[in-house]
């Protein structure tokens, strides 16, 4: 029986092999490497897919939360809220621009960051809060908004989960000053390579992230006058040729994780446990498959015999990590973030998926052993 991997690459970018290296061919003769016409298209392709104003191509999610916070201001002295229940980038960008990452605990059911927790712990340095929609579930942006504007603070979506997840029918990534994607080649919506992008409806934002991105450049006619000390993190051409192939497929890519979420649930129904939540005012677009399971070894293992490919997203949140001991959080700081990634398991979801390997995985599901 062949192994149903967690995530196959070559399925998903096969198919476009040939209109990707015509494209590219191309770029090549016309050497356009670094910047060109198909990077202007995608940004303003993507703007409008999340119905924003305007976009910003860089060299991957990581650059686009470094970014989107330096342009946002936030500097040396100022804390910023979110949560520890996310991939280490999130909170790594705000050590990066000299701020401080001030975690809060954790929605019990979907691990996304709780708007209760955000408002017991905002402070007078409190500038910012960066929000993750974990695993493309969107965040309390109700609650979570108000706050924001009552408490008069920044709000930063981290959408690298959510490529086109809908919060009661309007895009994430269009809620806050700016919503940062990760284009990671197993994203949704992915490069072959790294690449991130910056949404947001703010111009001013924009162009100050864009001078960030750009060694502090304004527009190509004064390309060598500097207006503040930037990065070269522009996203190549290539990439963004990769993806303007690839960003009229993803509607499709959202609705078919979808169908297999729905088929998993239903078997988890069927077996008596609970498999993703989704909550009713929102239409995600799942990244991975995640689901609670207490006896996660033994699950992970029931997997294993069956040839199915379980990952685990993340196992250790971050106030836990040994890269930010510094914060002197302890075990049992944020027990539903920590009892959260304790449990958590992901199946195969992706759009290549087989029909037979959907049936196999459910079948799976509806034996797995009960705690």
């Amino acid at each position: 029986m062949k192994k149903i991997p967690l995530f196959d690459l070559n399925r998903h970018n096969k198919p476009l092999q040939r209109q990707i290296l015509a494209s590219w061919k191309k770029n090549y003769q016309k050497n356009e490497f670094t910047s060109g016409p198909e990077t202007v298209e995608f940004e303003r392709k993507f703007a409008e897919f999340c119905k924003t104003k305007y976009a910003l191509a860089v060299h991957s999610g990581t650059d686009s939360l470094i970014i989107s916070l330096k342009a946002a201001g936030i500097s040396k002295g100022d804390e910023v809220i979110t949560t520890p229940c996310t991939f280490s980038a999130t909170a790594d960008a705000i050590i990066h621009v000299g701020a401080t990452p001030v975690f809060v605990d954790v929605d019990s059911k979907t691990g996304n960051i709780s708007p209760a927790a955000i408002k017991q712990k905002i402070t007078n340095k409190t500038k910012a809060v960066l929000i993750v929609h974990l695993y493309g579930i969107p965040c309390d942006l109700q609650e979570i908004t108000k706050l924001i504007k009552e408490k008069n603070l920044i709000l930063l979506e981290d959408a690298s989960h959510a490529h086109g997840s809908l919060y009661k029918g309007k895009p994430v990534g269009s809620f806050g000053l700016a919503g940062c994607f990760s284009l990671y080649p197993s994203k949704s919506l992915g490069a072959l390579g790294n690449a991130g992008i910056i949404v947001s409806n703010n111009r001013s934002f924009i162009q100050q992230a864009r001078m960030i991105a750009n060694h502090g450049i304004k527009d190509s006619q004064t390309k060598y006058t500097h207006h503040l000390n930037g990065f070269n993190k522009l996203i190549d051409n290539l990439q963004s040729t990769v993806l303007l192939h690839k960003l009229p497929l993803l509607p499709k890519v959202i609705e078919k994780k979808l169908q297999i979420t729905q088929h998993y649930n239903e078997a988890f129904i069927k077996n008596g446990m609970s498999g993703m939540i989704i909550p009713d005012h929102c239409r995600p677009s799942i990244y991975v498959f995640a689901f609670q399971v207490k006896n996660r070894d033994e699950v992970k293992k029931h997997f294993e015999k069956l040839n199915i490919d379980t990952g685990v997203y993340y196992p250790t949140p971050l106030h836990l990590q040994p890269s930010f001991q510094f914060l002197k959080h302890k075990k049992g700081n944020f027990p539903n973030a920590e009892r959260f990634f304790a449990q958590t398991l992901s199946l195969p979801i992706f759009p290549e998926l087989k029909n037979s390997e959907i049936k196999r995985i459910v079948n799976a599901i509806k034996t797995i052993p009960r705690s």
